[in-house]
């Protein structure tokens, strides 16, 4: 997808921390030349990294290299629960520190978890992503000099979990064409809107002024995979939280994502999860209180706050 090209302001700070809160992270694809680690302290939706969507929930905790496009996109609105978005975000540049820094042979452990990064890593599903996210909970409070000794420290314990996830491959990169971009964001802004309904592919092209096939090309080169293939991914998110928030029925489940029957439903949910969607309802039922709902609970207070990452 083509992005945003995001300025982020520190002003005279080396790098940039606040507390992300908001009623909801709507869709905005966006890159900087910031990596960016964020943690996720009370939300839930689809993750969007490169070529590569995933689920998140409280604990989530990601690296993203440099310039890497990627966007969270949360739930529905929970207004009924007087709940709000929330997320813990760390932003700075691989010079922050001198040009040379994470060059010197006592950083080399963190230089190789900034590379390996190009492609987003998640980490929290392992211990150290646990103990990285503990530290970053009680970040906002300390002062700017704490907070360059604290971020290297969290740098350091991630750079030696070998069980970080690859959240992309390396065939997404931004591109600056403004007309593409714009063109890009249409597409993926009507497929959010409408991924529910029945995708009229003909009228979305005619739409944006390109035949159909010119149009399958352009988004299949922009995201790595087809229209089709994206729309799928979608619903298959969307119907992953109703899973495991509400009581439905998996065939009202499918029906209400936009799947136009049963068997396919099951079908793509199992090719693009692992696992039919009866098996992550069991599964999430089967579990206590996941580790990290204390989150929700231990906030701490920010003094700052940001609505977009």
């Amino acid at each position: 997808m083509r992005a945003h090209f995001e300025k982020v302001t520190s002003g005279s700070a080396s790098l940039l921390a606040f507390e992300r809160v908001d009623m909801e992270f709507p869709f905005y694809w966006h890159y900087h030349p910031e990596f960016e680690l964020t943690l996720i302290v009370d939300s839930q939706g689809q993750r969007l990294v490169g070529d590569g969507i995933g689920d998140y929930g409280p604990g989530d905790l990601v690296l993203l290299g440099s310039n890497l496009p990627h966007s969270w996109r949360s739930g529905p609105v929970r207004m009924a629960e007087q709940r709000c978005h929330r997320a813990v975000v760390i932003q700075f540049r691989e010079d922050f520190l001198g040009p040379d820094f994470f060059h010197i042979p006592e950083m080399e452990p963190i230089l190789r978890l900034l590379q390996r990064s190009a492609c987003g890593l998640a980490f929290g599903h392992t211990p150290s992503g646990r103990i990285a996210a503990a530290k970053m909970m009680e970040y906002l409070a300390q002062s700017p000099a704490q907070q360059i000794v604290e971020l290297l420290e969290i740098l350091l314990q991630l750079a030696f979990e070998a069980d970080a996830e690859p959240l992309s491959t390396d065939r997404v990169r931004p591109m600056c064409r403004i007309e593409d971009q714009q063109r890009i964001d249409a597409v993926c802004a009507h497929f959010s809107a409408h991924f529910d309904e029945e995708i009229d592919y003909a009228e979305l092209s005619e739409k944006l002024h390109m035949d159909q096939a010119s149009l399958c090309r352009f988004f299949k080169r922009a995201t790595g995979r087809t229209m089709t293939a994206y729309v799928n991914e979608l619903r298959v998110g969307a119907a992953a939280q109703l899973l495991t928030t509400t009581d439905r029925s998996v065939l009202d489940i499918g029906f209400q994502v936009g799947f136009g029957n049963c068997s396919n439903f099951n079908r793509q949910f199992k090719r693009i999860k692992g696992y039919g969607p009866r098996t992550l309802r069991r599964q999430f039922r089967s579990h206590t209180e996941p580790e990290f709902a204390l989150l929700r609970e231990t906030r701490s207070e920010s003094p700052s706050s940001r609505t977009r990452a």
